[in-house]
């Protein structure tokens, strides 16, 4: 399953960096922001008020929207370790950090306090969606491209890209060697909005007690920092079911994908 993931990932990032190039060359009418599911939230407020579109947001960016919503509902938050290319090149770097500074685990240099971690993974991320929804629903424009790792990173310096935003993705960047996926975690306006519905998605990582050893390999080897060792099923919204932990865990059976109520007899958390 992590060569799976892996071709997926290498995939989405090979084809969100030719749909930049290839849009700043003229060869395509199509940019990145076409596949950016953010977009549909970004411009919802003036399409239903209004029934105009934000900026160069349109009709795919809702579609994507929704059924990102959709997915997450089912799958939690699979589309942020699967499908984005910003969580997967801030994983890349986590990983690397993790190799290079000779890492146990993800919580990185200087790890938070449980309360502050999840103090800034719910309540920093809602500042900046506030902001930029605040910003974009005003001004009817896509303020957030200059902020956006997304658009810096793929656009191949598309419209909104000036020079201090290369300075805000390498700031992102050195904030990853000591917090790793500190964006994703901490920053990412998408991300708060799909931890709730992500917090009650129906597949599910289960632990099973007669399999499990108490090794912990599986806490270490979970990018999102989560205690699946002391779970009975992850029930957290920060899951992206990446099955890392499974990848990593010695004893077949301790871990499996679940539905609700269905092929399993655990309890809750």
């Amino acid at each position: 399953m992590q060569r799976l993931r892996l071709i997926f990932q290498l995939a989405v990032v090979a084809a969100a960096l030719t749909a930049g190039v290839r849009f700043a060359l003229g060869r395509s009418l199509v940019s990145v922001e076409t596949y950016c599911p953010f977009g549909g939230l970004e411009t919802a407020y003036s399409f239903f008020t209004r029934r105009q579109f934000s900026c160069s947001a349109g009709e795919a960016n809702l579609a994507l929207f929704i059924a990102l919503l959709v997915l997450t509902l089912v799958a939690r938050k699979a589309f942020c370790s699967w499908v984005c290319p910003v969580g997967t090149l801030f994983e890349w770097e986590a990983r690397l950090a993790r190799r290079l500074f000779r890492r146990h685990d993800f919580a990185g240099r200087w790890p938070l306090a449980p309360r502050v971690d999840r103090a800034l993974k719910v309540g920093l991320r809602l500042l900046v969606l506030a902001v930029i929804l605040a910003a974009t629903w005003t001004t009817g424009e896509l303020v957030f491209r200059g902020y956006d790792p997304y658009y810096i990173a793929f656009s191949a310096h598309g419209h909104d890209v000036q020079s201090w935003s290369y300075a805000v993705l390498g700031g992102l960047l050195l904030l990853g060697l000591a917090l790793p996926l500190a964006w994703c975690k901490y920053l990412c306006p998408l991300g708060v909005v799909l931890w709730p519905l992500s917090r009650g998605g129906a597949l599910r990582l289960a632990r099973s007690s007669h399999h499990c050893t108490g090794c912990g390999a599986c806490d270490r080897a979970c990018p999102q920092d989560l205690r699946i060792s002391a779970a009975d099923q992850v029930r957290s919204g920060e899951c992206t079911l990446c099955l890392a932990c499974t990848a990593a865990c010695p004893s077949p059976q301790a871990l499996e994908l679940v539905w609700p109520r269905v092929g399993s007899n655990r309890g809750p958390r």
